[in-house]
């Protein structure tokens, strides 16, 4: 994450370290300080945000997840945006 990048997103999640990377997107452990628990903050990379077909995708994607229920796929608890950052919530496996 960048030192411009908010450590908080929505005022909900605590964002702690990276946790992984992929090619559109950091993956970051956090706390969601409105539920007290660690979750997987899956964040968009900045130049994805600012082209709408790549946030459309990114918002299918966490659509699609969040209609999945099965022991090996992690839960999607929330998706959105904090300022330009665009963010999915998932379940945390350590």
């Amino acid at each position: 994450m960048s030192e411009v990048s908010p450590t908080t997103l929505n005022d909900r999640y605590e964002l702690q370290q990276r946790i992984g990377k992929g090619g559109m997107a950091d993956v970051y452990l956090a706390r969601d300080v409105l539920l007290d628990r660690l979750v997987a903050i899956k964040v968009l990379f900045p130049e994805f945000a600012t082209d709408p077909s790549f946030v459309e995708r990114f918002r299918r994607e966490a659509q699609s997840a969040a209609n999945l229920n099965h022991l090996n796929i992690v839960s999607v608890y929330d998706w959105g945006r904090s300022n330009n950052t665009y963010f999915m919530a998932m379940e945390y496996v350590p």
